[in-house]
């Protein structure tokens, strides 16, 4: 009986060590054929926010301290379905999902983590019909925030 109970947690171990993280995902991929990293620290992301002359963007430049995007859209078919596949293993614990879509083979899933006043990271993930896309945004944005972009983009 002492056996099982230590195979089962074995298994409970290996299993939990199965699943990934954000930035194993970015590990995983970065040196794949084809696979495009782009890593964007706060400094730089200011600068570039700030110049735009988009008020609205120049708002972001202090709420935004890392961007991290991996884009899979020239990537082997192999390699796209390596990454859907690592994404569905990824440990969510401590995220909200905020969106989720599953419509005619594209899947969209926007993840946060923090706290209701406070998102302290935001994951975008999208998958259609072969392209891929990974980004995460760190910073200390706030919930109203990300509403207020969402109308603004779906009401024009």
């Amino acid at each position: 009986m002492r056996t099982f109970f230590i195979s089962i947690a074995l298994l409970a171990v290996s299993m939990v060590a199965k699943a990934q993280s954000v930035e194993s995902i970015f590990e995983q991929f970065k040196n794949h054929e084809n696979v495009e990293v782009v890593d964007v620290p706060k400094e730089l992301l200011a600068l570039g926010l700030k110049s735009s002359g988009n008020k609205d963007a120049q708002k972001w430049a202090d709420k935004i301290d890392h961007l991290r995007v991996l884009s899979l859209d020239d990537a082997t078919e192999a390699t796209s379905k390596e990454f859907q596949k690592a994404v569905e293993r990824l440990n969510w614990k401590g995220y909200n999902e905020m969106i989720k879509v599953n419509s005619e083979g594209s899947k969209v899933r926007i993840m946060t983590q923090g706290t209701d006043e406070i998102i302290k990271r935001l994951v975008i993930y999208s998958i259609d019909e072969g392209e891929c896309a990974f980004v995460v945004i760190d910073g200390n944005i706030a919930p109203k925030d990300i509403d207020g972009i969402i109308e603004g983009t779906t009401s024009k």
